[in-house]
């Protein structure tokens, strides 16, 4: 009987002493998340408020405590991460280490500081990242009107400008079909119309003029 009871006891207490046990060879983990958890690319992170459980204790971040590591490192500016297709996302994560072992990961949200819109090319505006200095929100021109300028003659194309309305910038481009002989003839502003077999043969007179005109230049 007696041993019945100290066998009961001693189960007992195994059973206690289990759980204990086990939350001290628990792995380590991340308790609480830092105090800031959104970011733009111009900063770094920042892992004040950071707890963790370690060797089945809690371990309060302090930049005094040599044993913390994160990977960017904290003087390392913060960046966007990628989904699974490889496409930009705002979600990235900082992995924490303590002691040299891996305890975690806090996930945290990164945008882009952009700058004002700026006039890219003729193709089109949009914005650069102040941090990474990535081209964002990138678009076409809004430009409602084109202006033309006087500047054709022959064989040499007459162009127009436009402004647009976004980005104030000036886009010239060539007016199609001025580069020919006909362009020369204006009536006020606007060249002249001609029917399809004037341009036709405005175009083969073209051609045998600049074949003319390279030869006598390359006999030159």
């Amino acid at each position: 009987m007696r041993t019945k009871k100290a066998l009961a006891v001693l189960l007992a207490v195994v059973m206690l002493a289990v759980p204990f046990a086990v939350a001290s060879s628990a792995a380590p983990a991340i308790v609480t998340n830092p105090i800031k958890t959104t970011y733009t690319d111009c900063e770094t992170f920042n892992p004040q408020g950071l707890v963790i459980s370690y060797d089945g204790e809690l371990v309060a971040y302090s930049p005094a405590d040599a044993d913390f590591l994160f990977s960017p490192g904290l003087s390392e500016l913060v960046s966007l991460g990628a989904d699974e297709e490889g496409n930009e996302s705002n979600t990235n994560y900082i992995d924490v280490y303590y002691k040299n072992t891996y305890v975690g990961a806090v996930e945290i949200y990164v945008d882009h500081i952009l700058g004002d819109i700026t006039y890219c090319s003729q193709a089109g505006h949009g914005q650069y990242c102040l941090g990474c200095g990535k081209l964002c929100n990138y678009e076409e021109h809004d430009i409602p009107e084109f202006i033309p300028n006087d500047d054709g003659g022959l064989f040499i194309n007459q162009t127009e400008t436009g402004t647009c309305t976004v980005c104030n910038g000036q886009v010239t481009q060539s007016i199609e079909g001025t580069a020919t002989f006909m362009s020369i003839f204006m009536d006020g502003d606007r060249i002249m119309d001609m029917t399809e077999l004037e341009a036709k043969v405005v175009q083969y007179i073209n051609s045998i003029l600049v074949t003319l005109i390279q030869a006598l230049v390359g006999i030159a």
